[in-house]
């Protein structure tokens, strides 16, 4: 203990570069008994260890990775050490397991023992999750994050009733301060020339803009632009209410000027999101903040919000008290154009000699690198001879998909993929017992796909990994109602009589209930008055 303890004391201190030599490393390693204690307490020589392969050998430092990931492969959970546990700790249901071990519940689950364990899926009725259960239950919680991993379902109704933001006692006792204190932005992805457009609004329109770039969930992010979108901002200098206007406004001002909107989401007073709102509200807080540290990388660590926001915002470099460790003179221009020799990719280059290539990059050297080869395909590469030769290579779509993304996505688009033939359909596995022939005899039970899904889930399941099946069930009607089908008050009225209350009738019916929702036809069913909360 006394030697992590020095290891930690250790570590606010700046080392000249070169310090970490490969005796040093392997010495600062030794005062430790898990790499978990030797990277928190000496990071630098953590990662040059890693870098140079000498972690491996270090075999006095312990892993204990399965106590968070499960046992080591030569102490897999059996089924009877699985049922072991549920008589240890008088598991009745599935959640009670999962709850207890997560990782003995998805072995169990895969290999389909639950039911063998005794183990009841425990499922609510229809209508269970009222607004008022899910205030109860909401109620056990103190912050958003716990609430919706212990109570992932009852979250999600709350999150459909639109009681989340109703929840106050699960707020930062400073949000409405923060709020008042924030300024906010309304800016714009835009495509003239092709006319389309995203409208969003933030307290920190460098952070979005960043993660607008790099998020695949992003609606920025997937869409497939022809040219590279321009970033605006429209209005500063808002409030967060002002903002939401200005928003809604900005979105409806393109759409009736012809443009394609990429959003989403509901915009306006009460339906825009702003994201977490950081208790770093000015930059006076973030410089009085910085003040308490020595290092860049101590104040990242400390005080990482601040950090960021100093960041994203250029500040950094006014901070002149956060000491920066002096590189010495060591990549010329010769030595730099030796070492990038090795590589074939700069990618490459920048992993494998990180030093050099910020170096390079901040010369200006590597647009003389012209031996660097380019990763990505030129515009326009993906022809149909090229996408046909690369679909042999493969024996079923799937594994197009995965090996040779942009390929199938091209062949998907331009409705190659039936010309295939060679794609044979994926095979079922030798653990299923839904074979094709079992699945199609299975769905002579039913008479739509609908009611095959709901009756026989995993053998609908398995169907859907290969839709060609479907050919094969002529039985299976889709049962699409035409177009204006809903807009009949009878009709809508009738099928509304089905149900108990408005939420089973969203639930069993969608479009009917919209349609009711939208004329005002909905006050009118006075029998979900008798049941509705």
């Amino acid at each position: 203990m006394e030697k992590q303890k020095n290891g930690a004391m250790e570590k606010g201190h700046i080392h000249p570069r070169g310090y970490w030599t490969l005796e040093r490393v392997i010495e600062e390693s030794q005062k430790y008994q898990k790499k978990g204690d030797f990277k928190r307490h000496s990071p630098s020589a953590y990662a040059i260890a890693c870098r140079k392969g000498l972690i491996s050998s270090m075999i006095w430092l312990k892993d204990d990775l399965h106590k968070k990931r499960g046992p080591r492969k030569v102490h897999k959970y059996t089924k009877e050490k699985i049922e072991g546990i549920v008589k240890h700790h008088n598991c009745t249901t599935y959640t009670d397991l999962r709850r207890v071990n997560d990782y003995a519940y998805k072995i169990a689950k895969v290999n389909n023992w639950l039911k063998e364990l005794g183990l009841i899926e425990k499922k609510h009725e229809d209508g269970y999750w009222t607004e008022d259960r899910v205030w109860l239950v909401a109620r056990q919680y103190t912050n958003k994050n716990d609430f919706s991993k212990h109570e992932s379902v009852a979250y999600k109704w709350a999150s459909y009733y639109g009681l989340l933001e109703k929840m106050d006692w699960m707020r930062s006792p400073t949000y409405d301060e923060r709020r008042e204190n924030h300024d906010s932005e309304v800016y714009a992805f835009i495509d003239k020339e092709n006319r389309v457009v995203y409208v969003g609004l933030s307290i920190d329109s460098n952070v979005r803009k960043k993660n607008h770039k790099y998020d695949k969930k992003s609606a920025v992010k997937k869409y497939r632009w022809k040219q590279t979108p321009i970033f605006l901002i429209l209005k500063k200098n808002l409030t967060i209410d002002e903002s939401a206007y200005w928003e809604d406004y900005y979105k409806e001002k393109y759409r009736n000027e012809g443009y394609k909107v990429l959003n989403v989401a509901r915009t306006g007073l009460g339906s825009s999101s702003i994201g977490g709102i950081s208790k770093w509200s000015s930059r006076e807080d973030v410089f009085k903040e910085s003040h308490n540290y020595r290092s860049r990388s101590e104040f990242k660590k400390q005080a990482g919000g601040a950090y960021h926001h100093a960041l994203s915002n250029g500040w950094l470099d006014e901070m002149h008290w956060l000491q920066r460790p002096k590189r010495e003179i060591k990549w010329t221009y010769e030595r730099v154009v030796e070492e990038s020799r090795k590589y074939q990719y700069k990618g490459d280059f920048h992993k494998g000699s990180p030093s050099a290539y910020q170096v390079a990059s901040e010369k200006g050297w590597l647009k003389a690198m012209t031996w660097f080869k380019e990763k990505r395909k030129p515009n326009n590469f993906w022809t149909k001879e090229r996408v046909f030769k690369e679909s042999r290579k493969y024996s079923n779509k799937k594994e197009f998909e995965k090996n040779a993304k942009t390929a199938y996505w091209w062949a998907t688009r331009e409705g190659w993929l039936k010309q295939m033939t060679w794609l044979k359909p994926l095979p079922l596995g030798p653990i299923s017992i839904w074979t094709r022939e079992k699945i199609i005899e299975e769905s002579k039970k039913y008479t739509s796909r609908k009611e095959f899904a709901v009756n026989s889930p995993t053998a609908y399941q398995h169907a859907i990994e290969d839709k060609s099946i479907f050919h094969e069930m002529p039985w299976l009607a889709e049962k699409i109602k035409p177009n204006g089908w809903w807009n009949d008050k009878a009709r809508v009225m009738e099928e509304g009589k089905k149900y108990k209350t408005r939420t089973e009738f969203a639930q069993g019916s969608y479009t009917a209930w919209k349609k009711a929702k939208q004329n005002g036809w909905i006050e009118e069913m006075t029998w979900f008055n008798k049941h509705s909360h």
